[in-house]
């Protein structure tokens, strides 16, 4: 039995994550999002950045799932990005997973997120730092003034984004990703042609699965994979998900 499996956290996952007062509260979003990613066709031992972490959800519920992954959470809000921390070391993963603050915007912090296993410090040409195999990224995908704004600022960060969130967002992976890496992103099913629209010229969007919560109602999720120079024709399904 390995430390995830042993330990109580683990056992109870993913109820029990630390999520500190006033923050959003994880939903299965970030959950499908996990699901999604270790279907794809990945390395074994694949290394990839979880941007915008929050508590750590995604990534926890890959790791658990892939046991030679490493991780990296790149979180903006210092409450979150420590909050990843406490919660790696209680689910027994903290010799897999790093959380870092930093913004997705800022090349300090991608090149933090890439060396945060190399143990380098500073003076290090940026091609010498290992890029990743994957992304995953469940960016704010709420659009200011859609719903009711929430009184927390944590909770307000997390939720609303602003018409440059997707292409922020994607143009980081693009950055930190290795050429035939993979994006793995999700969002509101009704915000697709802005997501397909965000991606930079290299990432080409390989799949996307719609994900359908109610009956006789449109999709609620959609998730995409893009591929960095991938050339695959777009693959469209279908995940029902109904009550």
């Amino acid at each position: 039995m390995n430390a995830e499996e042993s330990c109580p956290a683990g056992a109870a996952f993913p109820s029990g994550l630390e999520q500190p007062e006033g923050s959003f509260r994880f939903s299965g979003d970030a959950l499908l999002l996990a699901d999604f990613s270790v279907s794809l066709a990945l390395p074994e031992n694949a290394f990839f950045a979880d941007l915008g972490t929050g508590c750590g959800v995604v990534a926890f519920a890959a790791l658990r799932k892939r046991p030679l992954w490493r991780g990296v959470g790149l979180e903006v809000q210092p409450e979150l990005a420590a909050a990843a921390a406490r919660n790696a070391e209680r689910l027994g993963l903290s010799e897999r997973f790093r959380a870092l603050e930093g913004n997705v915007v800022s090349s300090v912090s991608l090149r933090a997120a890439r060396n945060a296993f190399s143990g380098e410090k500073g003076g290090t040409a940026s091609q010498s730092l290992p890029l990743f195999d994957a992304v995953l990224c469940n960016p704010p995908w709420r659009r200011e003034g859609a719903g009711r704004v929430p009184p927390s600022p944590l909770r307000r960060t997390a939720l609303f984004g602003t018409e440059r969130t997707f292409s922020d967002f994607f143009s980081a992976a693009d950055a930190v990703l290795k050429s035939g890496g993979c994006l793995a992103a999700v969002s509101g099913a009704e915000r697709t042609a802005e997501l397909l629209a965000a991606l930079p010229s290299r990432l080409h969007p390989e799949r996307l699965r719609f994900v359908f919560t109610r009956p006789d109602a449109p999709a609620t999720f959609v998730l995409l994979m893009a591929r960095k120079n991938g050339r695959s024709s777009l693959c469209v399904d279908r995940m029902d998900c109904l009550a």
